[in-house]
């Protein structure tokens, strides 16, 4: 099992939005979509970015060489974050991730649990 953290001051993060093609080369098109829905994205958009640093972190023991589009961090139908590797190739696709997403005006904070799966762990 490994963790991760990231915590993101949101004005400083909306500085990066704002940069041609940020969004498209750290954010999926589902994430994209999620976050201009609502009625404050930057929030939404920086605590998705802390959660991609968080799995990240979590998965450094791994070597992974995976972009942060390729992280991709959803609500399931009770708006509970969860995480999709996009990449099958990726040696994290025999983890199961689990997140917990916070935000207030100024902060965006994620923490990520990494575990092995049983195959992994036992080879």
């Amino acid at each position: 099992m490994e963790i991760g953290i990231d915590c993101v001051d949101i004005s400083a993060f909306k500085r990066s939005i704002l940069i041609e093609g940020f969004k498209n080369r750290v954010f999926t098109e589902n994430e994209i979509s999620y976050c201009e829905k609502k009625a404050n994205p930057i929030q939404h958009y920086a605590v998705r970015y802390a959660g991609k640093e968080a799995v990240m972190k979590a998965l450094s023991l791994d070597n992974l060489a995976m972009s942060l589009n390729q992280i991709e961090i959803l609500d399931d139908e009770k708006g509970r974050p969860f995480v999709n590797i996009l990449d099958s190739g990726l040696n994290a696709k025999h983890r199961t991730i689990k997140i917990s997403l916070s935000h207030s005006d100024s902060i965006a904070l994620a923490f990520v649990v990494a575990i092995a799966d049983q195959k992994m762990s036992e080879g």
